[in-house]
């Protein structure tokens, strides 16, 4: 682990394995870090506070731009370490790192954009606002995009003046540890980052209850975001939670429908499916619903499963053998529910004993369907169709999810009025692409609270303070007749 600018073991010497899901077989075996080990990297991290809070604007950007530099220099070995560990296939891992100095440069240019305020009051009297780090901020980093989930919020937390403690997913730890090491090399002071690896109710539940945490990031299911809430809550620290998603891919009449398909396509097979925002409910309008399915269906009988490092491979494994039983459980689920249209099992061509899904599609699927309303994260998607627009908001707002909706029209004026009555965090339209650098993402309802990326990630790592001046010479009220 890294903690205080020092590589460690956990203080109990105890470790456990991380697995290759394009095998099934052991990669290494990583430090189990538990709440002793989270209380030395909070502890480093809170005892050089206020010293980065300090440290000029200019000269922590300087530091990240050095750090994004490592990363392009480092990103062949950053790749490999994210399709071995996470089950991205190789070229796709390759895009994911590219874009990583994306983030981090996009904090370089606002650490010293981001100001307060001038405030006018009656009197003589001036106030101003200023924006302050919160101090230590904890990152929780899921594992499906270990590493740009986690430079997503340590990048705008580092650049406006805070300490960072990571604790990544246990199943995709080592792309976080390759990351700290370019810290290193980077010369950021000792204990302004740190990594904590180790299992989530050990490590994670340890450093969400930590009393000298002040923010946490955290992003996964909404069962165990509930749990960090509550961890969080008992000693008030801000919250920014991206949570579970059931999002929907509403295709009406006049949308392309090559485009509409190919987007569904990245909708719900995006690395298997196991993506927050995955478009796993897909809404056809009935005129074109039987026509979209055949297209579909074509194109996925030419989508290639296999091995991450097979430079052929476009929809690499799940990410552990949990997460397949998972999925599978649900696919048997559906086939009671609903009509199996395509997929529903494991690929016949697939010679290792990785953990292989095909893409699944479920037609004809009730909306109150468990297939239809939970959160599988997995290659399946769920077919419903409709004919009214008030019936299609009905059942888009109908989830309890609100992370992520997707339109496919070419009328603009009907997709802005859809997107308008949708509730959820983030609606495109002709498009499927999740995250951008300068754009807001987040959740409502179950699927979290607060922003990432983008001006409106400022409130997620900053508090305000406010200061008030008297201008005049001298106080000339009696106290008892203060308006106070």
């Amino acid at each position: 682990m890294y903690i205080a600018g020092e590589w460690c073991f956990a203080d109990g010497g105890e470790t456990f394995a991380t697995i290759d899901p394009n095998t099934g077989r052991e990669i290494a075996r990583i430090p189990r870090g538990r709440a002793t080990d989270v209380d030395r990297a909070v502890s480093a991290a809170d005892a050089v506070a206020r010293d980065w809070q300090f440290t000029d604007a200019i000269a922590r950007a300087a530091l990240l731009r050095r750090l994004s530099e490592l990363v392009s220099a480092n990103a062949e070995e950053l790749a490999a370490l994210e399709a071995v560990d996470s089950g991205h296939y190789l070229s796709k891992a390759r895009d994911l790192v590219s874009a990583i100095p994306l983030w981090l440069e996009y904090w370089v240019g606002m650490a010293d954009k981001v100001n307060g305020r001038t405030i006018t009051v009656p009197g003589e009297k001036m106030s101003l606002t200023v924006l302050e780090p919160l101090g230590v901020t904890a990152h929780i980093v899921p594992w499906n995009y270990p590493l740009l989930v986690m430079v997503r919020s340590i990048a705008p937390a580092l650049a406006l003046g805070n300490t960072c403690v990571v604790k990544p997913a246990e199943d995709t730890s080592l792309s976080a540890l390759k990351f700290a090491e370019l810290v290193e090399q980077a010369d950021f002071p000792s204990g302004v980052f740190n990594v904590v690896t180790g299992l989530g109710p050990e490590a994670g539940a340890a450093l969400a209850s930590h009393p000298k945490v002040r923010g946490i990031t955290f992003t996964g299911s909404t069962e165990t975001g509930r749990t960090v809430a509550k961890l969080g809550s008992e000693h008030i620290a801000q919250l920014n939670l991206e949570l579970g998603g059931k999002s929907p891919l509403i295709v009406l009449p006049d949308a392309r429908l090559d485009d509409a398909v190919e987007g569904a396509i990245q909708g719900f097979c995006s690395h298997a499916g196991q993506v927050c925002i995955a478009g796993s409910r897909l809404l056809l309008h009935e005129d074109i619903a039987d026509e979209f399915l055949n297209r579909l269906e074509a194109r996925l009988k030419d989508t290639r499963v296999g091995d991450g490092f097979d430079e052929a491979t476009q929809m690499g494994p799940v990410v552990s053998l949990k997460q397949y039983n998972r999925i599978m459980d649900y696919i048997e689920i559906g086939k009671q529910e609903s009509v199996l249209r395509i997929g529903g099992g494991r690929p016949r061509d697939v010679g290792s004993d990785g953990y292989y899904i095909e893409p699944t599609v479920f037609d004809k699927v009730s909306p109150e369907a468990r297939i239809a309303t939970e959160e599988i994260f997995g290659p399946v998607a769920a077919v419903i169709r409709w004919n009214k627009i008030d019936d299609l908001i009905s059942l888009v707002n109908s989830s309890e999810y609100g992370l992520f909706s997707v339109i496919w029209t070419e009328g603009i004026t009907n997709a802005l009025n859809i997107a308008r009555r949708i509730d959820a965090g983030g609606v495109i339209i002709n498009d499927w692409f999740g995250e951008l650098p300068m754009t807001p993402h987040g959740g409502t309802k179950q699927s979290g609270l607060g922003r990432e990326e983008g001006f409106e990630a400022v409130t997620s790592y900053t508090q305000v303070k406010h200061i008030g001046i008297n201008l005049e010479s001298r106080l000339t009220t009696n106290w008892a007749e203060a308006p106070l």
